[in-house]
């Protein structure tokens, strides 16, 4: 049975507490009127040093009041949103009693998440610990999850810590939320001379080698980034790190060969948009005071395992045989030649071009699909793109 997708129709329990979010807020964090009047503002400024001047984002924004409300009525439920449709798709089956520690966990937005797009997880028994160099944001998600999940069984606890410093208890499952974008690589590796890359390893293979430290030996680690060109780099040379030192890509990929998505250049880099389906109307309306509405979610990601049993089963397609493989549906559909419609996917072969009749209602595959296909005797390749070409009828 196939995947119905990564990023299936929202989740009730998700919605509903999305729902109560602003009332949850304004109990944890109480604004003035005058505050928030101003929060539009706010949210455009953080916007701005998140995206165009990244160099000059103020080291500890989120101990900063009008930043930090800034990213909790905003930046925290659309990361809320995209990282519920994700969890949700993905179907992680996470053992009863797994530790996961989250790097950069801020407001515990991962926890929340989880909490809400998994209900039937609530009732197992989970641990939970949370890292972040300033520790406002993990008091104020603390509060959030208790408000959420009162008689939670969920063992939560958080520690104001730095990433990269010092020793973290053992994970099942290494989580980094919106964290890569903050290292100091900043989507490109600080250039090295060949001897001393040889010695060292890569920054990846590095940052790499700290996290399997504390990684179990039947673990997994998940990164999740903005679908930003420079995310997507930094995924991409972490999977060509992690599979050289012997993890297992679960997902996204259909196949642990090379990337045909890199993003270097002018090529394309793997990541997922989605529409905002079921996002609340007060989140619509402050995105439009603010300037910043969206009409499309997007998000990279990168899940990985090693061990024999690792604590995260993500469910996947039964392979029938017959010359079948797994493509991953990325983009977006758009116009071909001769009334059709074409998507981008990713293979074991490479780069795949699914062609398909328009249709007036716009039906087919959609972004983070993962479809089984027939390869064509004589395959062909796109001319503009040099994707396979892999026609409706296989």
């Amino acid at each position: 049975m196939n995947q119905p997708g990564l990023f299936p129709k929202p989740v009730a329990s998700l919605l509903i507490g999305m729902d109560k979010l602003p009332e949850l807020l304004s109990r944890v964090m109480p604004l003035k009127s005058k505050h928030r009047s101003a929060m539009p503002g706010q949210i455009r400024a953080l916007s701005t040093y998140l995206t165009a001047e990244r160099d000059q984002l103020p080291r500890d924004y989120m101990n900063q009041p009008p930043l930090l409300s800034a990213y909790l009525h905003y930046f925290m439920p659309w990361n809320l949103y995209r990282q519920g449709r994700l969890l949700a798709g993905l179907d992680l089956r996470i053992k009863p009693g797994a530790q996961i520690v989250d790097l950069g966990a801020g407001p515990l937005t991962f926890l929340l998440a989880l909490w809400l797009s998994r209900p039937e997880m609530r009732e197992q028994e989970l641990k939970y610990l949370g890292l972040d160099r300033s520790d406002t944001p993990l008091k104020l998600g603390r509060q959030l999850f208790r408000a959420f999940a009162e008689k939670s069984p969920w063992m939560v606890r958080t520690e104001r810590k730095p990433v990269g410093v010092g020793r973290n208890p053992t994970a099942d499952i290494l989580v980094m939320a919106n964290l890569l974008n903050e290292m100091e690589w900043g989507g490109e590796a600080r250039p090295r001379a060949r001897d001393e890359e040889d010695e060292m390893g890569s920054p990846y293979d590095q940052v790499l080698a700290k996290w399997e430290s504390q990684v179990a030996d039947d673990g997994a680690i998940l990164l999740i980034e903005p679908g930003m060109r420079a995310s997507g780099i930094n995924l991409f040379r972490l999977r060509e790190a992690a599979l050289a030192r012997g993890w297992h890509v679960e997902a996204p990929c259909p196949h642990g060969e090379t990337c045909p998505m890199p993003g270097h250049r002018n090529s394309a880099w793997c990541h997922f948009s989605f529409l905002p389906t079921g996002v609340p109307i007060w989140l619509i309306n402050l995105s439009r005071k603010a300037k910043l509405p969206k009409e499309r979610a997007s998000l990279s990601f990168l899940l990985l395992t090693r061990g024999e049993n690792p604590p995260v089963k993500v469910a996947g397609p039964i392979r029938s045989g017959g010359g079948e493989s797994f493509v991953r549906v990325v983009s977006e559909s758009f116009d071909l030649p001769d009334w059709q419609r074409g998507r981008y996917g990713c293979s074991e072969r490479g780069l795949v071009l699914l062609q398909d009749q328009k249709t007036p209602d716009e039906t087919g595959p959609r972004s983070g699909d993962l479809m089984a296909v027939t390869w064509p005797d004589k395959p062909q390749k796109d001319n503009k793109s040099g994707a396979w070409i892999v026609p409706r009828t296989r």
